[in-house]
């Protein structure tokens, strides 16, 4: 299935509630604090660089060409298919973490939403 001109983008999708709206703002609902909000997103920022870090040490290890890239988007299956469309892809690759059908209905499935509105063929990989 891979040719050798082929090149890999490992995306990381970022949710944007998660990086605006963790639990330490619901105690403060009219003040901000802006020396808190730089540390908050500066410390974000550092956890998505060491993520990405990660991808491309994964990417390395299997010789891999191509690079990581994040992206940010109000939930992780739109992110994704941006990127996809952003970088012109063929395909899309993804794994599934495998929830069972209740917890899957409740919680929402990152794989489900893209394989209904990707533009893109889609292999879902399923866990170990």
């Amino acid at each position: 299935m891979k040719r050798d001109d082929d090149k890999v983008v490992m995306v990381y999708s970022v949710e944007i509630y998660d990086a605006m709206y963790s639990a330490q703002w619901f105690n403060v609902p009219y003040a901000v604090d802006r020396t808190a909000l730089k540390a908050m997103l500066e410390r974000h920022g550092e956890e998505i660089k060491k993520k990405l870090e990660e991808f491309a040490e994964i990417m390395k290890k299997e010789h891999v060409a191509g690079i990581v890239r994040s992206t940010h988007a109000e939930k992780p299956g739109e992110g994704i298919l941006k990127a996809a469309t952003d970088l012109n892809a063929d395909m899309i690759v993804m794994g599934s973490r495998g929830l069972g059908t209740v917890r899957r209905t409740i919680l929402g499935s990152v794989s489900d939403y893209i394989l209904h509105h990707s533009p893109v063929p889609v292999i879902v990989c399923p866990p170990e």
